[in-house]
Order: C-alpha cells, then structure tokens, then sequence
C-alpha cells in the first residue's frame, strides 16, 4: 500500500493542508473585537523540556489562554498548533480539541481568513471534503490571495473528483507564490496524471523551496519525493530522500516507513517489518498497520501478522470517534481482507462522499475481491474511471490489469500490467506473489529485485 492511500493525518490532502504556512493571524488579534465563547480550555500536558517548536508553541498559546481565555489570536495558535501535533503524534483526539477552539471564533469571525484556513484545514484531515471546500471558498472571498485558501480549496476539489478545478487553482496558488505547499501540489496534480518526471521535478522543487533549516513540512516532502522516486525505480534516490528527511526531522516516522517501502522493493520483507514495528509504536497510523502486516505476512509470520491487522480496526474505531471519516480507507483495506457485500457497500458509501479517482479504484477492487461474474462489468467501469486522468499508480494498474484478465481481455491486463512492472512490481508486499502470478500467465517476466 502506498503512503499516500494512508489513513489518518497521512493522507494526503490532510498532510498538504498542513503545508501552508501557519494559517495567518487574525486582525487585531488578542481579545479584540466579538469575543468568542470563554469556555473551557482544552489544555493538554506538555513536557516543559520538550525542545520540540511544535510543544513550545502548544505551551506558549495554552500559558497565553490561563491569563485570558478569551485571547482569539493564542486560541488559533492553539488550534494550529494542536493540527501540527496530530501529523507528528497521530493522536485524533486534538482533532477535536483544535474543533472546540475553532468553532467559537468562526461564530465570533465568521469572515477571518486565518480562522477559516485552520477550519478549512480541519475539515480536510477529518476527510470532510465538502465542508473543507465550503470553508475554502469562504476564506478566498475573504482573502483572494491567501495560499492557505487556495490550498484548502485545491485539496477539497482533488478529494472531491473536481480534477479540472483544483488543476486550475493549483497553478493559481502556484503564481501567488511558488513556494513549497504550491510546488507539492503541483507534483501531485501531475502524479495523478501519470506525469511522473513533471511530478519528481517538482516535489524537488518543492523541498527546494522548503530551505535547508528542515522541519515537519520539509521532511514530509523529502518522503513524498522518496516515494515518487521508489515508484519510478529510483531506489537510490529513493533512499537519499528519506534520509534527508531523517535529517530534516530527527526520528521521523514517515522517513522510516519510507525505507520500509524501500526494503520491500528490494524483497525484502522482514526487515521491512522490523522498522514498521518501530513505526506503528512512534505513529500507530492504519496505513502503517496494514504494511507491517502485509510485510510481516510475505515473511511468513502469519500469527504477528494478524495481530498487526487486527489493530487496523482498533485505529480505524478512534479515528472515527474523533470525527474522521475512514469508509474509502478501511473499505480498501477490507477489500484484501474481508471482502463481500459489507465491505462493496462500505465502498459504495465512501465514494459517494469522496469521488475521486481512488474512490472509483477502491469500488473497483471490492467489486473485484467480492467474486461472480455479476460484478465484474461494473468493476472494469470503475476501474476505467480511476484511470480516467492517466493515472499510472503501480495500485491501480494492477487492480485494473487484474479485473481486465478476469473478464478475458488480455490485450487490457497486458498493457496495465506492464505499467506496473516497469514501475515497481513490489509496490505492495501482499499483491507482489499476485502481481507475480498474473505476470506468468500473461507471459511477462517479473523484473528481479534490485542488488542496490
């Protein structure tokens, strides 16, 4: 599975709303102006000798709202600083505590830009995409030039299917200031159109323009390169962009499950699930769960790969109390794992909300997974929507080569498959014998693993 079909804060219109730079401050800031709702302050406990920018941010704004809880300016900060500590935590409780601060000043300032870019931010990393996109247009009216605005609605419109849109206001962004979150975007609105040195060239850019002081964004970025590269078989690009976001950001989990991808590449599974056990206990993400799963299945520990699946509903369960929609992720997962009519009507559900090209590729594969001949029409349908922008994911082409040899053509499932050899076969450690499989019927030979 690849990192940007993540669950949680990983994926990636939440880790690319939390790009922007720190939604701006709100005019006139302090307690001036309609004050908000003066209740209760939801503090967390922050370790006073955490030389993390993200803690002593936490601590600045909380020691701010003891003396005055009506201070808007520290409540935003808050609400910010909280969104930055769930992509480093994984912790969707302050999903709902960076809520509880932002609902009452959006009442009192119904028209601050700095309020709705975090609110819009909000709304993407709980995957409520039309809410994001509503809060998006908002915070353009109110500011026509604000990134942050600009990303929020990019982000929502990719989520929401509205490819040509988010295209357009993606090139705006970029001309407002080509900075790293425009120059991201820019990569991934090529990815998704199967541009995959257009979008190497400009994730390269983008940690470029992050400047070499590091940080969170910056390391996210260099992992997000690493992962267009590995997908490209640049395994040794690969490897030096992980680790400079090692470097960028100490101890980085994302850096690590970064090499983990990189190890399975390489077929080698059991170490990748020896570093996504370190992982999952730093950022118990699903996405996270499910590859040291599947890595730890490829290695043939079955029992400790169950468990680690097992603890992919246990995530799924928190981050739905926390008010993050997980269907078209979970349904993805289930699809390998418990396929049938549940998990095709979860998929139907999910694409409904988000119809993107993943949600016509995650319908697709339940379709698929489901079995009967029934289902497999529909299935090519969804599959061919997935595809419709060029898309040239090692995931979907192998689950639209897969559904194309199932229904006898093999012409289709020969050109899908190729992409996906000639990308990277071992894109995924549960499909690889599969992968590996259709290869052999199809008469195509699976290139070997790398020596690098």
């Amino acid at each position: 599975m690849t990192q940007r079909r993540g669950l949680g804060p990983a994926s990636l219109a939440a880790a690319l709303g939390l790009l922007l730079v720190i939604a701006p401050a709100c005019r006139g800031g302090g307690a001036s102006g309609p004050r908000p709702s003066t209740g209760a302050v939801p503090f967390i406990a922050v370790d006073p000798a955490s030389a993390s920018p993200t803690d002593r941010a936490i601590a600045k704004a909380q020691q701010a709202l003891q003396a005055n809880p009506a201070d808007k300016q520290s409540r935003l900060d808050l609400a910010n600083a909280f969104l930055q500590k769930v992509r480093e935590t994984a912790d969707p409780s302050l999903y709902v505590k960076a809520r509880g601060l932002l609902d009452p000043l959006l009442k009192a300032s119904p028209a601050e830009p700095g309020v709705l870019v975090a609110a819009g931010t909000l709304a993407l990393a709980q995957h409520r995409f039309d809410d994001a996109r509503s809060i998006g247009r908002r915070a353009l009216a109110a500011a026509p030039d604000s990134e942050g605005a600009l990303g929020v609605l990019v982000d929502a419109d990719n989520e929401l299917g509205r490819y040509d849109e988010a295209l357009t206001t993606t090139q705006r962004m970029a001309d407002v200031r080509p900075n790293l979150a425009a120059l991201s975007r820019v990569s991934y609105a090529r990815e998704l159109r199967g541009d995959y040195p257009g979008a190497v060239e400009a994730m390269t850019e983008a940690v470029t323009a992050g400047g070499s002081d590091g940080g969170e964004n910056v390391a996210y970025v260099e992992v997000l390169l690493g992962n267009l590269l590995l997908t490209t078989g640049d395994l040794d690009g690969a490897r030096a962009s992980y680790d400079a976001a090692e470097s960028s950001f100490p101890g980085f989990a994302a850096a690590k499950a970064g090499r983990a991808q990189l190890d399975v590449a390489l077929g080698r599974p059991a170490d990748a699930a020896e570093l996504l056990a370190d992982v999952v206990k730093v950022q118990p993400l699903a996405q996270y769960a499910i590859a040291q799963g599947d890595a730890l299945r490829a290695a043939g520990q079955s029992t400790a790969a169950q468990q680690a699946y097992d603890l992919v509903g246990v995530i799924g369960k928190l981050y739905a109390a926390n008010g993050v929609n997980v269907d078209l992720e979970l349904a993805l997962f289930d699809a390998d794992h418990h396929p049938g009519a549940a998990s095709v009507a979860k998929a139907r559900r999910a694409l409904e909300a988000r119809p993107s090209t993943l949600g016509h590729d995650v319908l697709a594969w339940n379709l698929f997974r489901a079995g009967g001949s029934s289902h497999l029409a529909e299935a090519a349908k969804q599959s061919a929507m997935a595809l419709a922008l060029g898309s040239r994911d090692p995931q979907e082409r192998y689950h639209a080569a897969a559904i194309a040899f199932a229904r006898g053509d093999r012409a289709g499932a020969t050109a899908d498959l190729q992409i996906v050899l000639a990308e990277n076969p071992r894109f995924s450690a549960a499909l690889a014998p599969e992968v590996a499989d259709l290869a052999g019927r199809l008469g195509l030979s699976v290139p070997p693993p790398p020596s690098s």
